[in-house]
């Protein structure tokens, strides 16, 4: 479907919904002290908190890949959007730490759905280099989203002695809800797949699919390790100033850029995806091999872009390779976050064991020179 085709409300929507997401995702992590004060617990645990949301993720892509295949992407967007602003409600006054990593889990249900949806509704309302764009966008929306919550979680423990958080989230997310409610009978989002007996077997063993997959590991793995610990990175730097919520500023801008490089530039989706990884495994590597002064400041800027570029690209890799775009899409999140929920406790690990983060940098940098070789397979296979 072409954009012009689709109201406005239904093509913001998404972006929307993934911005009050990305709030209650992310903004905790803007204030670390808080919570290892709070709840007395390590960098291990605090890891684990967004291990807790990515963990759900990975278990809701095959039914939310099962719901898209049968309903518009609307509706199920209208209601993941409502839950999870609900239970972002909760969060902050969970009593002790096994509360609210349960809780965050609860909300991770609803917000797993939410992303895989949020994506396969894009991927239905727009085509071609169009789709990368609009994939770029929505994912520099859900970083947005938490670049805010690292702006303003910090004036909400000043304040309101943490109250607020996480539920600001839920405010966030009324205009998505307004938007959806406006068109939850559209039926422009209905499934496009005109082979309903297509086999989810035969989607998730797809080549193309699986090869778009280990390029997200790589790129969410980093994303997700770089936005837990960026604040506390920083902070034993004695660094002072909003500079964690630049660096997602940057994974903001950096999924806008790479969707509209594909648009605008003659680059194919496999050419961003290498190139960028290929930075990202330098600057890695750099950061592991005791950078100083300028560089320390300036690495996790740099990796963060780069890490941010192919988010649209891969997205757009993974539904045009089938019709069933949908289970495709729920394949990438699932696979990719199966390795992200893993990185902040282990991160945090290294952290408390070694007194620093040059260990996770490496297998940072691993992943990413994987991901190259994916990509360099993925356009042999394109051509």
């Amino acid at each position: 479907m072409t954009e012009s085709r689709a109201p406005w409300g239904l093509r913001a929507a998404p972006h929307l919904a993934v911005f009050g997401m990305g709030y209650v995702m992310f903004g905790y992590a803007g204030v670390p002290a808080y919570f290892l004060g709070r709840y007395g617990i390590d960098y291990a645990a605090f890891g684990l908190l967004m291990s807790a949301t990515l963990l759900p993720f990975v278990l809701v892509q095959w039914p939310a890949s099962r719901l898209v295949e049968r309903t518009t992407s609307t509706r199920l967007l209208l209601w993941t959007t409502a839950t999870q602003a609900v239970l972002a409600l909760t969060l902050d006054f969970a009593p002790t730490y096994g509360t609210l990593l349960g809780l965050r889990f609860l909300w991770g249900v609803a917000a797993g759905v939410l992303l895989s949806v949020g994506a396969t509704h894009v991927a239905r309302l727009y085509e071609g280099t169009t789709a990368s764009r609009q994939q770029g966008f929505y994912g520099g929306m859900l970083t947005l989203g938490g670049a805010t919550g690292f702006l303003a979680a910090p004036q909400f423990v000043t304040v309101t002695a943490g109250a607020g958080v996480h539920a600001l989230g839920a405010l966030l997310a009324v205009p998505a809800f307004g938007a959806l409610w406006l068109h939850r009978s559209d039926r422009r989002t209905a499934p496009t797949s005109t082979e309903p007996d297509v086999s989810p077997l035969s989607v998730v063993t797809d080549r193309r699919v699986l090869l778009a997959s280990l390029c997200y590991v790589a790129i969410i793995s980093s994303y997700m390790t770089l936005s837990t610990f960026v604040t506390a990175y920083f902070e034993e730097l004695g660094v002072l100033g909003p500079l964690n919520a630049l660096v997602l500023g940057t994974a903001s801008v950096g999924r806008g850029l790479g969707g509209s490089a594909v648009f605008w530039l003659p680059l194919d989706d496999e050419g961003v995806i290498g190139g960028s990884t290929g930075v990202a495994f330098a600057g890695f590597l750099l950061l592991a091999g005791g950078s100083s002064g300028l560089l320390l400041v300036g690495l996790p800027f740099v990796v963060m872009l780069a890490v941010s570029v192919p988010f649209g690209a891969v997205y757009n890799v993974a539904a045009s390779a089938t019709n069933a775009e949908g289970t495709a899409l729920a394949t990438v999140v699932a696979l990719g976050n199966v390795a992200a929920l893993a990185f902040p406790p282990i991160t945090g690990a290294v952290r408390d064991v070694t007194g620093g983060y040059d260990g996770a940098f490496v297998l940072l940098g691993a992943l990413n020179a994987l991901a190259v070789v994916a990509a360099v397979t993925l356009a042999r296979r394109s051509r």
